[in-house]
């Protein structure tokens, strides 16, 4: 019997076996290129087996792949939007591999986004995006100003701070440090402030630590954006979108630790892998563990950051991204420092100041606890030749706790007092869903790319906060003895143990819709036309402790966009010129008379026009424009009225910008970048009226990096890098009655590095002369010092 038994799991499993085989030698295999009509890779062009589920997706280099196909004769289809999908007959024999190529033709143009991206240019910049214009759109079509900064850069900067990153950015200036408990990096750009809003084209909240670890790309948006971002997110300087990382189709990661001087100590990981043999499942996954000290007595951050993300191609034409963030750490408060700069101190500058900027006046046991993440979705799904839809779901939210402190100079700036707040709880969330449409079609034989949208913006909060001032009576600044040293934790808590905290909750709701329209005119002039409708609608801020509402309403906004692109030499040169408007909401205001006065939305025009370039296939490109932008219904107090307001105020912004990406011969790389802003309020309070605001940051800013890496022989990998930045004198506080000025300085910083498959050694310098300097905004924030950053990375796999 159980010889019986033995036979036949034998027989079955020997015709399980040989009818596998038999079913493998039935099938075969697809493979081609995919180019358009210059010859070169048509990226991201699906491809299609017609009667069947299975399909792919073109490769950077133009090549796709179809495995076990079983043996028949098939229509293959490859289509993607503005380009004229084809289709051609294949036959596929058992066990045998048939190519099929295509070449195609654009549709009526050429699609841009494929084209640059195949191209052979400078890997420090990108010269298009789907998320600028949420639409894929090449640099010199579009008429809007943005510089993108790339991973590759970022790399080889040896960047571990996301500051770093925007001293890339011409015309940006840091004003507040990216840091946990605030926000997320606030900048100047062309004169007015702003911060990291979006992320993936998509609402992220402008608040908390930024780890550049999952940055594919960061893209610095020029100019008044409300159009297609809205205006709670995009000030009227701009705003800037993290373009993040995403899985691929093959194994491959970095492993990475760098280390320094002020105890810098950072483990970093990139590990992507195919999670089936399809690879239609990708998974990748970006995570940092980070210390780092301080070069003042006391200060240091320390968190865990980790950043997963899967990509599921449902079929041929449906592809879902989901990915998510988590962070958690303890840090200080970021160093603040409020200078008395009226006129009766005498103190209008740094080399006034009788202080020492070492010490740091809050100890490291003042320590804020933060964990915050988020969780990302997005849905593609290609419903034509013509139409594509894009879903995207996005929720964020920040907790913190724990006690926090900033200083103030007193009178004279002879004595000094710590302002301290404690928070028992903060929480910040943000919702948001977002519909897009894009189609690519032709009206009359001109073609239109066309941009549909639908918004729904959720913010919600709820805070435990208690403040005061520490400090009775002030320290002495210079001296400050014993004293130096009572803020403890522990003094701190029993500081706020009999206070009244402040708890409250607030909602906000924003519902959008927006339209835009490519619309080309010949193969080398296009307009473009835009316009977005917002309500924006507060519940006001509830007091959990009165139970009382205050700061309720509504208000609806239009916000209109031009364009105009000149293609003087096609695909190289073109002029470019555009009218974009920014807003944002103002709330009513109670008069002194108890009378409530209603507002209108701040409203900023921009006017702008300049020239883009893209020469030597992509290898030489840049941009230098004109803008002029001008902000109106700024509630003012009233001059003739004390104590009421008014909505007639204005302020003014113009400037130039330039910038250059070069890449003359393989291994070489400068970028280059210049900006001149003049920015002035031109009707606000007398003790203002003229002069320049001190959110406008510095005149003149200058950003440079030029590298050279060996290509070939014995040294091949060895790479030497060496630049900086300038930034002319900054205004942190000016009126008639005060006036205080950040000197201006320049920073130079250098690298060395070994680059080889399978690992990577560098070593960065930041700061090489030890420069002493500066930043704020209404405030003094003394930079680091000379820093020394050394990296060893294990790479594996296939590396994208």
């Amino acid at each position: 019997m159980n010889s019986l038994l033995c036979s036949k799991k034998f027989y079955f499993t020997f015709l399980f076996l040989f009818s596998s085989a038999i079913l493998f030698a039935q099938t075969g295999t697809i493979r081609g290129t995919v180019k358009t009509s210059d010859g070169k890779p048509a990226e991201f062009v699906t491809i299609g087996l017609q009667g069947t589920s299975k399909g792919t997706v073109v490769n950077q280099k133009g090549n796709y792949s179809l495995n076990k196909v079983t043996t028949g004769t098939y229509t293959l289809t490859a289509s993607f939007i503005g380009l004229v999908p084809q289709s051609k007959q294949v036959e596929v024999k058992a066990g045998e591999t048939a190519t099929v190529d295509f070449m195609l033709s654009e549709n009526n143009e050429q699609l841009q986004e494929v084209l640059v991206k195949g191209s052979k240019g400078s890997k420090f910049t990108r010269q298009s995006s789907t998320t600028v214009a949420k639409m894929p759109l090449s640099n010199l079509e579009n008429p809007q100003v943005y510089t993108a900064v790339t991973k590759e850069l970022i790399q080889q900067q040896q960047i571990t701070m996301y500051s770093d990153i925007i001293k890339n950015v011409p015309g940006v200036s840091l004003q507040l440090p990216n840091n946990a408990n605030g926000p997320g990096g606030t900048v100047a750009s062309r004169g007015f402030s702003s911060a990291a809003t979006l992320r993936n084209g998509v609402p992220a909240m402008a608040a908390g630590l930024i780890d550049p670890s999952n940055i594919e790309t960061l893209e610095a948006i020029k100019g008044p954006s409300g159009t297609l971002f809205g205006g709670p997110l995009s000030s009227f300087g701009g705003l800037f979108n993290r373009v993040t990382k995403r899985p691929f189709d093959n194994l491959g990661g970095t492993i990475s630790y760098s280390a320094g001087n002020y105890g810098l100590s950072r483990l970093t990981a990139d590990v992507n892998t195919p999670l089936n043999e399809d690879k239609t499942l990708l998974f990748r996954v970006n995570a940092a563990k980070h210390y780092e000290g301080s070069f003042q007595d006391a200060g240091f951050s320390n968190y865990t950051f980790v950043a997963p993300a899967l990509t599921y191609k449902l079929d041929d034409k449906t592809t879902l991204y989901v990915d998510g963030e988590y962070m958690s750490g303890k840090y200080n408060s970021f160093y603040r420092l409020f200078v008395d700069a009226s006129n009766a101190t005498g103190v209008h500058s740094i080399k006034d100041l009788d202080f020492d900027f070492n010490r740091r006046f809050v100890l490291d046991d003042i320590v804020t606890e933060t964990n915050n993440g988020g969780i990302y979705g997005q849905l593609d799904r290609q419903l034509s030749s013509q139409w594509k839809s894009q879903t995207n779901f996005s929720y964020y939210a920040i907790n913190s706790t724990g006690p926090s402190a900033y200083m103030s100079m007193g009178l004279g700036n002879k004595t000094l007092v710590r302002n301290v707040s404690m928070t028992e709880y903060a929480r910040n969330a943000m919702t948001d869903v977002q519909q897009n449409f894009n189609g690519d079609f032709k009206t009359g034989g001109l073609r239109n790319r066309l941009l549909i949208g639908l918004d729904y913006y959720h913010v919600e909060a709820r805070a435990s906060t208690a403040s005061g001032v520490f400090d009775v009576p002030p320290l002495d600044a210079v001296n400050p003895g014993a004293n130096y040293n009572k803020m403890t934790r522990a003094a701190l808590t029993a500081f706020f143990a009999g206070s009244t905290f402040n708890k409250t909750s607030s909602e906000q709701n924003i519902y959008s819709t927006y339209v835009q329209d490519v619309l080309s005119l010949t193969d080398r002039l296009s307009v473009l036309a835009a316009i977005r409708l917002d309500r924006f609608s507060s519940m006001g801020t509830f007091n959990l402790t009165t139970r009382a509402t205050a700061g309720k309403y509504a208000q609806t906004a239009y916000s209109p966009k031009f364009g105009l692109v000149y293609q003087v030499i096609q695909d190289k040169v073109s002029l470019f010129g555009n009218y974009m408007n920014g807003f944002q909401n103002v709330a009513p205001v109670t008069q002194p008379d108890q009378s409530i006065s209603v507002f209108q939305p701040q409203k900023a025009y921009q006017l702008e026009g300049g020239v883009k370039f893209s020469a030597m296939d992509g290898k030489l490109a840049g941009t230098v424009s004109y803008y002029d932008i001008k902000v109106s219904n700024i509630v003012r107090q009233d001059p003739d009225h004390a104590g009421f307001s008014i909505q007639n105020g204005s302020q003014l912004s113009k400037g130039i910008e330039a910038d250059v990406n070069f890449n003359p011969f393989q291994g070489f790389n400068l970028i280059a970048g210049y900006a001149y802003n003049d920015s002035k309020y031109t009707l606000s309070a007398p003790s203002v009226d003229g002069l320049r605001p001190p959110s406008a940051g510095p005149k003149n800013l200058v950003n440079t990096w030029a590298s050279y890496r060996l290509t070939n022989g014995d040294l091949k990998g060895l790479g030497l890098g060496f630049g900086g930045n300038y930034a002319s004198e900054n205004i942190t506080a000016l009126s008639t009655t005060s006036s205080f000025i950040l000197p201006s300085y320049t920073i130079l910083n250098a690298s060395v590095s070994y680059d080889k498959p399978k690992y990577r050694l560098g070593l960065k310098v930041n700061n090489l002369t030890s420069k002493k300097y500066f930043i704020g905004w209404g405030t003094t924030i003394p930079q680091l010092p000379r820093t020394f950053i050394a990296e060893f990375a294990l790479k594996f796999g296939s590396i994208k």
